[in-house]
């Protein structure tokens, strides 16, 4: 088998490693906003409840998480009344890592929040600025520019986790180059993988160059 015929196979699980990533991507955002905003509120039950969910959700392996999402979620959900019938493979594949990398964006979007300079902000203020204009113009644009290499890696990474769906029987680029790898031996194999590893290799230049645009056009809005 030349190498154009095992790219051709690897690449069938391509739309399943995307749809995770991206899908993953935006509800660990959203919920990654939510912890942070909680983490950063003067309420000590809102920061306690944060910190719990972060410290378990950091200290357990992605693998696990999926796990959990994949055979815990249905028990969760059913015993308080959701229908969840129509819930695929990709589904709790989704919600795993969307749990599981909440938590770090959550540390990114604290941490940046936290390292903007505050004598900026009562500058804005002491002119007159509206809070409004202040958190859209001033904190964000600043908060974002810190938290992008952070949240570059962690995009990053989230693509190498989705290959941690071989265990729910997930057919990803992972999968697709092991089921194939197990039809062969030796050299081949290797080659496989190698192949598989371009494969990633190429996906995280996509990414990075997507960001590197993300950070020149903040870079200009500065300026």
């Amino acid at each position: 088998m030349n190498n154009a015929k095992i790219i051709d196979i690897i690449l069938r699980g391509l739309p399943n490693t995307l749809y995770l990533l991206i899908l993953s991507f935006m509800f660990a955002t959203i919920l990654g906003i939510l912890l942070a905003w909680l983490g950063l509120r003067q309420n000590q039950a809102a920061r306690g409840v944060a910190n719990i969910y972060l410290g378990l959700i950091r200290g357990t392996p992605p693998l696990l998480m999926l796990l959990l999402a994949y055979y815990g979620l249905p028990v969760l959900l059913k015993g308080i009344g959701i229908n969840i019938d129509g819930w695929t493979k990709l589904t709790f594949g989704v919600l795993g890592l969307s749990l599981g990398w909440s938590a770090y964006l959550a540390e990114a979007f604290r941490s940046a929040y936290l390292s903007v300079d505050p004598s900026q902000l009562e500058a804005a203020r002491s002119i007159g600025l509206p809070d409004r204009t202040t958190f859209w113009q001033i904190l964000i644009p600043q908060a974002a520019m810190i938290a992008l290499p952070n949240i570059e890696n962690l995009v990053i990474g989230l693509v190498k986790a989705t290959s941690l769906v071989y265990v729910l029987g997930l057919y990803d680029l992972y999968n697709e180059a092991s089921n194939l790898s197990n039809q062969t031996a030796g050299i081949h194999q290797l080659r496989i993988f190698i192949l598989l590893a371009l494969t990633y290799w190429v996906i995280v230049l996509i990414i990075e160059g997507f960001f590197y645009l993300i950070k020149n056009r903040f870079a200009a809005i500065r300026a």
